[in-house]
């Protein structure tokens, strides 16, 4: 299927603000959960729930799961990337730092996605958009170092910090390697049979923290925040991410990213009441311009040399 080009508003925006108020309300619920389950005890029966839940719609819907060989093994690739690895590292770096912090240094996704688009796939970068890259990843040391102010790996906040982050990397390698196998199968099915696969793989790191938690004495509150977690910010994004990926690519898909961050905020101060440091703020503003002088600086750059 061809990428849609369309600059306008459309159906596809509209679907992937839903997502980003998903994911924003995603962040305090998560924070909630944790204080009564255990990170992998948490998210091993968090990721078996939503893939089990799409491989079943996938099922009634498409009937065919299966794939040739070479599709499949691209797909257990994804699948370990995308939910093994990113999951074990998002849970537990989002255990030892806030709610806010996550999703402030979340604003590099993009351009992680832009950056390995590059390098992988060839997708040209004017120098203006290098130069942005470079300026958003001033922007990022703001934010992981906001605490510290220095390279240090003694704090827990910092530890968790640079997990996000290296999990942010995996994620991006996700969305940048997904976007040929959408041309052949659809976000329903992908998304499934990655999710599915990243679960699988998953479980043996939590089975410990599942089979310890007392789950008798989790609260409806927990259970609750469980539930929206698994269904609505796994399940029904993923596939709304992935079908947006198809329709409008990587780069515009990424940039809904940027949105996240201040619903975030704000949620994790109503009901977490969390602060946000005036560096971390600072931060995250020097990463979105970052982003703005990749996405769009090469265009800016010539229409001021036209005027000169």
């Amino acid at each position: 299927m061809k990428t849609d080009n369309i600059s306008r508003f459309g159906a596809t925006d509209a679907w992937m603000l839903l997502a980003v108020l998903i994911w924003a309300l995603n962040f305090s619920f998560i924070k909630i959960a944790l204080r009564e389950i255990s990170p992998n005890g948490f998210n091993g029966p968090r990721l078996a729930l939503a893939a089990l839940l799409l491989l079943v719609v996938l099922w009634r819907k498409e009937g065919k799961i299966s794939l040739d060989g070479a599709d499949l093994r691209k797909v257990i690739i994804l699948g370990l990337i995308g939910n093994t690895a990113y999951q074990l590292l998002f849970i537990n770096g989002f255990s030892l730092t806030t709610a806010s912090t996550t999703s402030l240094i979340m604003t590099m996704t993009p351009i992680f996605i832009a950056l390995m688009s590059a390098v992988f796939i060839r997708e040209r970068i004017h120098w203006v958009g290098w130069l942005g890259i470079a300026i958003s990843f001033f922007g990022l040391y703001l934010i992981i170092f906001s605490q510290s102010g220095f390279l240090s790996l003694a704090g827990q906040s910092l530890k968790g910090n640079l997990m996000i982050l290296l999990g942010n990397l995996f994620w991006a390698a996700y969305t940048v390697f997904s976007k040929p196998l959408l041309e052949k199968i659809s976000p329903l099915k992908l998304t499934s049979l990655t999710l599915g696969i990243g679960a699988l793989c998953y479980l043996p790191f939590a089975a410990k923290e599942i089979i310890e938690q007392p789950w008798h004495s989790v609260s409806s509150k927990g259970w609750g925040s469980f539930f929206y977690s698994s269904i609505l910010a796994i399940a029904v994004s993923y596939v709304i991410w992935y079908s947006s990926v198809r329709r409008v690519g990587n780069t515009k898909t990424g940039i809904f990213n940027n949105i996240t961050p201040a619903l975030t905020v704000f949620f994790a101060y109503l009901f977490l009441h969390e602060r946000v440091s005036v560096q971390e703020v600072a931060g995250a503003v020097v990463i979105l311009f970052g982003f703005y002088l990749t996405r769009s600086g090469d265009r800016w750059f010539e229409r001021k040399r036209r005027l000169i």
